[in-house]
C-alpha cells in the first residue's frame, strides 16, 4: 500500500474564512464518464478547500468502480466516442436511472444509426446489450454503490459534473435521494454554469443546492451556512452563484472568482490512488500511465483581446489569472513527491507567457524526468519550443484548427498558415507531441480554402497530422452563441437532449451543444476532399514516418526529401544555402533575406533571391503566402540541449 504524504496548503497567503459553526462530513463524487487515467482536480481541490475550512471530506471514485463493473474496453470505447456533440451516449445510457422513460430506445438508435456501428466495434455487441446496460445494469450498479457506502454518515454530498458527468451525477443523487433524505446534496462544475444551473434549480427536487462558477469560496461558504443554520435541504443562504431547490438565486448569477490563484491549496488526490490500488491498477488502466492533473492559470489571455469565435470555454469571463511561478513550482514538487507519476497535464486553457522565462526556465535546471502536458498558443517560435523541450514539456496543444489563413481570420485566432507550419515544423524537430485537429464550416469560408489545403498537405507530410477533421459545432457561451450578428440561425439544442432530459427541463436552457443552419459554408465535396487528404496524412505518418531534412556544411545544404517512396535530393551552395536557412526558423520576404545576405558579404540581387525562393516553393521544400518565404525541411542536427 503506497502512504501519501498530506497536501501542502499556504496559510499565510489565504484569506481566512470564519471557522464554521461545527465541522462537516463531506463526500465529493466523481462519477462516470471522466477519464480513468487521472484523478478529478475538481474533487481533489475542493476537497482541500474543505479540509481547509476545518471539515473532513473524502472523494469516492466510482468511475473507477463503473470501469470495473463494466470492463475498461466498454468504458473507454463509450467515453472516447467523440459523442459528446452529437449523440451524447454517456448522458443517454444513465439517463434511464435518472429520470425514467422518456422516449423508447428504438428511437434513439433510429434516429442515431452510427451507435449501433460504434457499439459492435467497441463491444462486439446488439443493440439488445446496449439496452439492458442501460435499463438493468446501469441501475444496479447504481444500487450497489448506495449499499456499500456509508452516505448516511454524510451531512453533504456534492457532485462535480463536467462533460458527460450529468446524468451519472443526477442518478445516483435520485437514488440517494430515496435511501438518504436527511443527506444535503451540492451540485457544481461545468455542466451547471450559467442558466444552466439556475434551470436544474427547483426542477429536479433532489438538487439541494447548485454551485454555479468556481466553488472556491462559494462552496466553503455554502459548508459553513449548513453546519451554523442547521438548514433543512434546500433552505436558501444567499451565498451569491449558489441556487437552491426552492429556485434560483436572484442576487448573483455566478460564484465569486478567486481573483490570486496562490491562495489556493494544492489539490489532494490520494483517494484517487487508493481507489486506484483497491481496483487493481492494471485491470483499470493496462499498462497507461496515471496523469496528475495540475492548474496553474484560469481563463484566457488571447481571449481576453479575441474571443475565438466558436469557443465555449471560460463561461465565466476570460479574465486571465495565473499563479506565480514559484508557487506553480512549489505545487508541481509537491504533487509529483506525493503521488507515483510522472505525467502531468496543465488544464489551463493556455499557458502564463511569462512562464517561459521563469517557470520552464527553473524546471529545466531542476532536471526532472518528467513528461508535461500545456495548450499554448501556435505562434510559438523554435526558441521558445527549445525552452518548453528542456523543461520537459513534451505535448502541447496549440489550437491551430485550420492551414488557411482566411478561415483563421474567421476564427478570431490571430494566427496565419505560416505560423501553425512553423509550430509544427519545430515541435517535430523539438520531439515535442502536437495534438490538434482541423475545424470546418465557418461562415464565411469559401471551398478555395479547402482546396488550398488539401494541396498543401502532401507538403507536410513529414510533420505531425491532426487528429482528425470535423465540422464545427456550437456550444453554450461562445460567440457564434451569444452574438447575433453572426450568420447562423434556426439555433436549437441538439437533438440527442429530447432522448435524454424530460420535458419540463428547458432544453434550450441546459444545453451546451446545439444545431443551427449557417450561411455562407462550403460544400461537403470541399470538406470531403481535406478529410481524405487527412486521412492519408495520418496513414502515411503511421506507416513509415516520412521526414525532409538538410544537411549543414561549410559553404552547402543538401536537402534530403523522404516524404514519399521516391527520395529526392538536393544540394543548394553558397549563398542560396545561406538564403534557404534564414527562411526557417520564421517566415521572411525575399527582401528581408536578401538584406541579410548583403550584410555578409553576398553581391546577389533581390530578383536572384526572388527566384531562389519560387523555386524551392515549386519544389515542395518551401513555402509561401503573402510575400513571406517558410523552409521546410528540418536540421538535421537536433540541437534540443
Amino acid at each position: 500500500m503506497v502512504e501519501f504524504l498530506p497536501p501542502i496548503t499556504r496559510p499565510d497567503t489565504v484569506v481566512p474564512e470564519p471557522a464554521p459553526a461545527r465541522s462537516l462530513r463531506v463526500a465529493l463524487v466523481n462519477m462516470p464518464w471522466a477519464r480513468l487515467d487521472a484523478p478529478s482536480i475538481q474533487c481533489g481541490l475542493l476537497q482541500s478547500v474543505a479540509r481547509r475550512a476545518g471539515h473532513r471530506c473524502d472523494v469516492h471514485y466510482l468511475n473507477l468502480d463503473f470501469a470495473v463493473a463494466v470492463g475498461r474496453q466498454v468504458y473507454e470505447g463509450l467515453s472516447e466516442m467523440r459523442s459528446e456533440r452529437l449523440h451524447l451516449i454517456g448522458e443517454w445510457l444513465f439517463s434511464f436511472a435518472a429520470f425514467g422513460e422518456i422516449l423508447p430506445e428504438e428511437r434513439y438508435y433510429r434516429d442515431f444509426p452510427e451507435v449501433g456501428t460504434d457499439w459492435a466495434r467497441i463491444a462486439g455487441r446488439s443493440l439488445d446489450e446496449l439496452t439492458e446496460l442501460r435499463r438493468s445494469t446501469i441501475p444496479q450498479w447504481l444500487d450497489a454503490c448506495v449499499e456499500k457506502i456509508d452516505w448516511g454518515g454524510y451531512d453533504v454530498v456534492g457532485f462535480t459534473s463536467t462533460f458527460l458527468q450529468n446524468t451519472a451525477s443526477l442518478a445516483l443523487g435520485r437514488v440517494l435521494r430515496e435511501r438518504h433524505p436527511g443527506v444535503v446534496q451540492v451540485y457544481g462544475g461545468a455542466n451547471f454554469d450559467g442558466d444552466m444551473g439556475a434551470e436544474y434549480a427547483g426542477k429536479l427536487p433532489w438538487l439541494d443546492y447548485i454551485v454555479a462558477g468556481e466553488g472556491d469560496v462559494a462552496f466553503p461558504r455554502l459548508l459553513a451556512a449548513i453546519a451554523g443554520s442547521g438548514v433543512t435541504p434546500g433552505d436558501p443562504p444567499r451565498i451569491p452563484g449558489v441556487h437552491t431547490a426552492a429556485g434560483p438565486n436572484p442576487d448573483a448569477a455566478d460564484a465569486p472568482r478567486t481573483s490570486h490563484l496562490d491562495q489556493l491549496p494544492v489539490p489532494d488526490y490520494a483517494d484517487y490512488f487508493t481507489s486506484l490500488t483497491a481496483h487493481g491498477r492494471a485491470g483499470v488502466l493496462g499498462s497507461d500511465p496515471v496523469k496528475l492533473p495540475v492548474e496553474f492559470a484560469r481563463g484566457c489571455w488571447w481571449g481576453q483581446k479575441h474571443h475565438c469565435t466558436f469557443c465555449g470555454l471560460n463561461a465565466l469571463g476570460m479574465t486571465y489569472r495565473s499563479k506565480s511561478a514559484g508557487r506553480a513550482l512549489d505545487e508541481l514538487s509537491t504533487l509529483l513527491g506525493t503521488y507515483p507519476s510522472v505525467h502531468v497535464e496543465a488544464v489551463d486553457n493556455i499557458i502564463d507567457m511569462g512562464y517561459l522565462s521563469s517557470f520552464c526556465r527553473e524546471l529545466a535546471e531542476r532536471r526532472w524526468d518528467i513528461h508535461v502536458f500545456f495548450e499554448v498558443k501556435a505562434n510559438l517560435t523554435r526558441e521558445q519550443l527549445a525552452v518548453l523541450r528542456r523543461a520537459g514539456i513534451l505535448s502541447i496543444q496549440p489550437g491551430i484548427e485550420s492551414l488557411s489563413t482566411p478561415v483563421l481570420k474567421l476564427m478570431r485566432k490571430g494566427a496565419t498558415r505560416l505560423l501553425n507550419i512553423r509550430l509544427l515544423k519545430w515541435a517535430r524537430y523539438h520531439g515535442i507531441r502536437v495534438a490538434w485537429n482541423l475545424l470546418t464550416g465557418f461562415p464565411g469560408e469559401r471551398d478555395d480554402d479547402y482546396h488550398q489545403q488539401v494541396a498543401l498537405i502532401p507538403l507536410l507530410h513529414h510533420l505531425e497530422p491532426p487528429d482528425g477533421c470535423s465540422r464545427l459545432w456550437l456550444e453554450r457561451f461562445s460567440p457564434y452563441f451569444t452574438d447575433p450578428s453572426f450568420p447562423l440561425s434556426d439555433v436549437r439544442p441538439r437533438a440527442s437532449y429530447r432522448h435524454i432530459y424530460p420535458d419540463h427541463l428547458d432544453h434550450s436552457r441546459i444545453a451546451y451543444f446545439f444545431d443551427y443552419t449557417a450561411e455562407g459554408t462550403g460544400s461537403d465535396e470541399a470538406y470531403q476532399a481535406l478529410a481524405t487528404a487527412v486521412r492519408q496524412w495520418r496513414r502515411q505518418w503511421t506507416a513509415h514516418r516520412p521526414s525532409l531534412i538538410y544537411q549543414r556544411l561549410p559553404g552547402r545544404l543538401t536537402l534530403v526529401d523522404r516524404r514519399t517512396d521516391q527520395p529526392r535530393k538536393a544540394v543548394l551552395t553558397g549563398w542560396q544555402a545561406d538564403a534557404y536557412e534564414r527562411c526557417g526558423d520564421s517566415p521572411r520576404s525575399a527582401g528581408r533575406v536578401h538584406g541579410s545576405l548583403r550584410d555578409d558579404g553576398y553581391d546577389v540581387s533581390v530578383a536572384q533571391v526572388t527566384g531562389l525562393l519560387d523555386r524551392c516553393c515549386r519544389s515542395g521544400v518551401m513555402v509561401e503566402e503573402d510575400g513571406l518565404y517558410l523552409s521546410l525541411a528540418l536540421p538535421e542536427n537536433p540541437g534540443w540541449w
